[in-house]
């Protein structure tokens, strides 16, 4: 008798077979992930690449960086004295456009738009308006792929500025990367005992500052020109990057908005990804830690700190990179940097020798 061939499998060995499959996945999903971070990380790195290549360019153009920001007006009279332009958000705390307009007017960003093949975007700008008036939402909700970095996946949802006030529509697009103002100390070389502060036009915060600079690249109205960089280019950090904002009233990562956090990084912490230490001082922090708690924010490593008035002046290198974050110098060179640098290390790549606008 001929026997017949036997087709198909049994149940045990479908199992066996299915068995097999799952282990393989779960082997080759890590580096499937890894392959796609390391993608990721090199676009990001390409970004700065091109950012360091346009403040060139701009320098050529105009002899001088740009300014981190341009705000408009005299004195921070909401300040009490201790806190001076360009920190209070008057769009967030719903006194603009109410009692008065908003102060700030155009970031490092916006100048720099023309250098990155965006000259359209830059000549939709109005730059003699504040950049909340409604005439230009078009222009700062446009989603700009040379500032997002593809590893972060917070930065498709837009910063909402006046919702922590409760009104909506004054949007803006999300970015990953912070022109580097300083890693001086919160406070100003004329208040006693603070050799290590910002420096500014004058000590009247109140009435009478226009212009604010610590040892960054550029400052609130200043800006410098290679020539004031007398350390070297390649010795100080022009850009770093910055997270998305985990939440719609989360100022971080916004790149035509020229606040520390929002696109400009200042006061920093001990290193990049710090969660227990010089957390970032941000506009809307107090909600953000009633929605979350302190703790989850610390969780997913975006802290922020709580301050009597709601300011932004504190902000350090964040990333969504397993434990590092890229680093534009001003010489256009790209570096990763490891959560774990020495913080003497990391503050000196922040710094430059006492500068003179």
């Amino acid at each position: 008798m001929v026997k017949r061939a036997r087709c198909g499998l049994t149940l045990i060995e479908l199992l066996v077979v299915i068995s097999i499959i799952g282990v393989l996945v779960a082997l080759l999903l890590p580096a499937v992930q890894q392959i796609r971070e390391s993608a990721a990380r090199m676009q990001c790195q390409n970004n700065l690449r091109q950012l360091g290549i346009a403040l060139h360019h701009y320098h050529d153009t105009h002899r001088i960086l740009p300014p981190a920001m341009i705000w408009k007006g005299r004195g921070e009279p909401l300040g009490g004295g201790l806190l001076p332009i360009g920190t209070i958000d008057r769009v967030a705390l719903g006194i603009s456009p109410g009692s008065e307009l908003d102060r700030l007017h155009a970031n490092w960003v916006m100048l720099l738009l023309p250098f990155v093949e965006q000259g359209a975007l830059h000549d939709s700008f109005n730059f003699n308006v504040p950049i909340d008036d409604p005439s230009q939402r078009v222009a700062r909700t446009t989603n700009l792929p040379v500032m997002k970095c593809p590893s972060d996946g917070q930065n498709e949802t837009p910063y909402e500025r006046a919702l922590l006030s409760g009104v909506s529509g004054h949007s803006y697009a999300r970015g990953n990367y912070g022109l580097n103002v300083g890693v001086n100390a919160p406070c100003f070389t004329f208040f006693p005992n603070c050799p290590q502060g910002f420096s500014s036009d004058t000590n009247d915060l109140l009435n009478t500052n226009t212009k604010v600079w610590g040892t960054g690249v550029a400052g609130f109205n200043v800006a410098f020109g290679f020539q004031a960089f007398s350390d070297g280019l390649s010795n100080i950090v022009a850009v770093d990057e910055l997270r998305a904002g985990i939440d719609p009233i989360d100022p971080r990562g916004t790149w035509a908005l020229g606040f520390v956090g929002a696109s400009l990084t200042a006061v920093h912490a001990p290193g990049p990804n710090q969660i227990n230490s010089g957390l970032d001082s941000i506009t809307g922090c107090t909600l953000l830690t009633l929605t979350y708690s302190s703790q989850e924010l610390k969780r997913r490593r975006m802290p922020c700190s709580n301050s009597a008035i709601e300011a932004n002046f504190a902000a350090t290198a964040r990333s969504q990179h397993p434990g590092l974050v890229n680093i534009l110098r001003l010489d256009g060179s790209v570096d990763s940097v490891s959560n774990s640098i020495d913080m003497e290390l990391w503050a000196n790549m922040h710094s430059q020798t006492k500068l003179i606008p």
